[in-house]
């Protein structure tokens, strides 16, 4: 191909390559919201524990208002996210919108501006 020529037009998405990259789209963001809670809990109980070890042993001064801003930071920043992940890409609402994409052709602005090439098939 010459160096001036432009590259061949992909081919437009057809119907169902949409609702296979909607049913790819949700089912990631769902893992990732199950990373982000799973992480955020962990993250909150090794805080937690860590400083019921430290209030028990006697060897450091234990700092609840510390704790508690750990614990909300580094637990409940992460676990809030992938929560917020979980409500919005939910299998209710994966159903509701490849039912909408059914019916209208119309996707929602939040799923619309996820959708990448990424998640149709190739």
């Amino acid at each position: 191909m010459p160096p001036h020529a432009a590259p061949a037009p992909r081919p437009a998405a057809t119907h169902a390559d949409t609702v296979q990259a909607l049913h790819h789209l949700f089912a990631k963001h769902r893992t990732g919201g199950w990373i982000w809670t799973t992480i955020g809990g962990l993250f909150a109980v090794r805080i937690a524990t860590v400083a019921a070890a430290s209030s028990s042993s006697g060897s450091l001064s234990s700092n609840t208002g510390g704790t508690i801003v750990g614990i909300g930071l580094f637990g409940g920043v992460p676990a809030g996210i992938g929560i917020g992940k979980l409500a919005r890409f939910s299998k209710a609402n994966e159903e509701q919108t490849v039912a909408l994409y059914d019916k209208a052709g119309i996707l929602p602005p939040y799923v619309r501006t996820r959708l990448r090439k990424k998640y149709f098939l190739k």
